[in-house]
């Protein structure tokens, strides 16, 4: 199974290009992330940890995993590292003492916990707390944009852009170093040229 270095070096690309991080759905999780694979997908995301990641998990082996749900205790952190999670989205907004306890929960499981972040103020409350990685979601590729554009460039920052499509994938670009695919997008027959495009 990956590690979280794994996983970091995966997605920190240091804005070159754009790791692509395909997310999985529960209908068939095996066969998408076998296809993601073949496609030379940088990572795989899972809307919630569960038997989707755990089958996606033992069709790839080596490509690692992220969860997006909120982690909001142990509990949470154990359940995604059991179904196959190398990383793991904690509240940014948590008061800091919350926020180290549960990090450091996650690395003792070979997680790499991320700073989740919803606009500017949490993308700011992860610097904050010290998060080497962070996910900032937003409404659209703009609204992340402007999310990460104060934030340390030694800070890993993916993007999960809801409702993305290509373009708004490729206006990413230079801003962040990962960005979450949606299935509409990594179904499509254009996808490929988006990968060899993006994340070469």
């Amino acid at each position: 199974m990956p590690s979280t270095r794994d996983l970091l070096q995966v997605i920190s690309t240091r804005r070159k290009n754009m790791a692509l991080v395909g997310l999985v759905g529960s209908d068939t999780p095996a066969e998408d992330a076998a296809r993601l694979h073949e496609l030379n997908i940088s990572a795989l995301a899972f809307a919630e940890a569960g038997l989707a990641m755990q089958g996606a998990a033992r069709a790839t082996r080596t490509v690692p995993s992220l969860c997006l749900s909120r982690v909001g205790d142990r509990d949470g952190a154990l359940a995604a590292r059991y179904y196959g999670a190398d990383g793991v989205c904690i509240d940014a907004t948590l008061p800091l003492d919350d926020w180290d306890r549960l990090a450091k929960g996650a690395r003792t499981m070979r997680m790499l916990p991320l700073a989740l972040a919803e606009g500017k103020e949490g993308a700011e409350a992860a610097a904050k707390v010290g998060a080497r990685a962070v996910l900032v979601r937003g409404a659209s590729a703009e609204a992340v944009i402007e999310a990460v554009a104060s934030l340390p460039r030694a800070l890993t920052v993916v993007a999960e852009v809801l409702s993305a499509d290509a373009d708004a994938l490729r206006r990413l670009v230079g801003h962040v170093d990962a960005a979450i695919v949606p299935p509409g997008v990594h179904k499509s027959a254009e996808f490929p040229g988006l990968v060899a495009e993006v994340d070469p």
